[in-house]
């Protein structure tokens, strides 16, 4: 599940999930839900993609800037994703994911807005009694 919170002239995102894969997914869910309507991304097509982060903060921020990347260079959006993070040898963490979407077609996707980059403003990871939460804001 994710929701959206109000800060000056961008948008935050806070996502849960019952374990730390779940959460980012649901992050990753919400940033395209801000580009188009995510219920209507099909798996048509599918990328994979690694990325590390000394920690977790810098992980979603590596993870979130990688999913847009493909966005601007492949013109897809994505609406599913299979994520695994591990503790890597030197303290830090790595992700591994595949995410499945389309190209985006702007009748079918109903476009909304354009994400111009994730910052790290206000960013967090962090697990409480239910599971674990991301947040973290965009610049439109």
């Amino acid at each position: 599940m994710f929701k959206y919170f109000e800060t000056t002239a961008d948008i935050g995102v806070e996502a849960v999930g019952k374990s730390l894969e779940e959460a980012f997914k649901e992050g990753a869910r919400g940033l395209y839900n801000i580009m188009v309507d995510v219920d209507k991304i099909e798996k048509n097509g599918k990328i994979e993609f690694e990325v590390s982060g000394d920690d977790l903060e810098s992980l979603l921020y590596n993870f979130l800037n990688e999913l847009l990347y493909y966005t601007d260079v492949e013109n897809m959006v994505f609406g599913d994703f299979d994520i695994d993070i591990k503790k890597d040898n030197k303290g830090g963490y790595k992700l591994k994911c595949v995410a499945y979407g389309e190209e985006i077609d702007k009748k079918k996707h109903n476009v909304k807005e354009e994400v111009k980059a994730i910052t790290y403003h206000k960013m967090e990871v962090k697990k409480n009694n239910n599971g674990w939460i991301v947040r973290y804001i965009v610049d439109l």
